[in-house]
């Protein structure tokens, strides 16, 4: 679930109306498929290469590949009037990818993605306080319900011995302030326009500590990370497409889908079957997420 905030809100209101539903459908559970594959990658080199690294490389690449496909999408990709919400969006970005490398380094990747997919009942949170958007009565049941879940997932007898579940939810809440932050970016600039700024914010502060953490990492990781970041760019392109194609609540339930992908992958790559707590409190996140999603925005105060 790497900072897919970008891509999520704005791109809604271009695609209410539509003739293939179901291409949405199909190009958001590939853009799911994209992350889960990036996370994976990032999982994999974390084992034998310094996270500070990998998370440069990573940004870099992403950079490198929308700076490429400007010609193609157009120059007013790269238009915007609002620098300093990019700046603090970009910061969010290089959190979401620590923590969440950090997670799936310490974690098995159901329960990890099963606790940040609280990211968007927390947004709602964040959102009530600093959009002065409210929830409906029947919304705030639902997310409450869906905190529940992740205490479940969490299981509460394994908090003592495991700090490592601190990092899936520093990923979800810093996630969760990246979306709230897109919303507000979102006012003025176009989905594509969120990504490429975010982004390249990132790796602006990525390259500011670059003195402080360089190190020589073998060109099979440099490989990979190249595979990697593609995939995380393809996944941002194919969530904006998918939204011009479906209306906002047909879509985003579909971000769930990540779950499945990231059992399968777990299950066939890094041999980890989830245990019946993770199971029962990702159906209670998910059910929450997407009762919220299907209840449309919260009002404005």
């Amino acid at each position: 679930m790497s900072a897919q905030a970008d891509s999520l809100d704005t791109v809604g209101k271009a695609g209410e109306k539509t003739e293939k539903p179901w291409l949405a459908v199909l190009l958001m559970a590939s853009a799911m498929l994209c992350f889960t594959t990036l996370d994976s990658v990032m999982r994999a080199l974390y084992a034998e290469h310094p996270l500070s690294m990998l998370v440069f490389i990573r940004n870099l690449v992403q950079v490198v590949a929308l700076s490429l496909l400007v010609p193609v999408l157009g120059p007013r990709i790269v238009v915007t009037r609002r620098i300093g919400i990019h700046v603090l969006r970009g910061a969010c970005m290089v959190l979401t990818t620590v923590f969440i490398t950090l997670s799936l380094g310490n974690l098995p990747m159901a329960q990890t993605y099963s606790i940040t997919f609280s990211t968007p009942l927390m947004a709602s949170v964040l959102a009530a306080i600093a959009l002065g958007e409210r929830p409906s009565p029947l919304q705030w049941v639902c997310i409450v319900i869906g905190f529940a879940g992740v205490v479940i997932v969490l299981n509460p007898e394994e908090l003592v011995v495991s700090g490592a579940l601190v990092y899936p939810l520093a990923m979800a809440f810093f996630n969760a302030l990246l979306y709230v932050l897109t919303r507000y970016g979102g006012r003025e600039d176009g989905p594509l326009t969120l990504v490429f700024w975010a982004s390249l914010a990132a790796l602006v502060i990525c390259l500011a500590g670059l003195p402080f953490y360089v190190v020589a990492i073998p060109m099979s990781a440099y490989l990979l990370l190249i595979a990697g970041g593609t995939f995380g760019t393809l996944g941002h392109l194919m969530i904006a497409a998918a939204f011009r194609r479906a209306p906002t609540a047909v879509v985003s339930p579909l971000l769930y889908s990540q779950i499945v992908w990231a059992t399968l992958i777990g299950w066939f790559v890094f041999g980890e079957i989830p245990e019946p707590h993770v199971a029962v409190g990702s159906v209670v996140v998910i059910a929450s997420g997407v009762a919220v999603l299907r209840m449309g925005a919260p009002g404005r105060r």
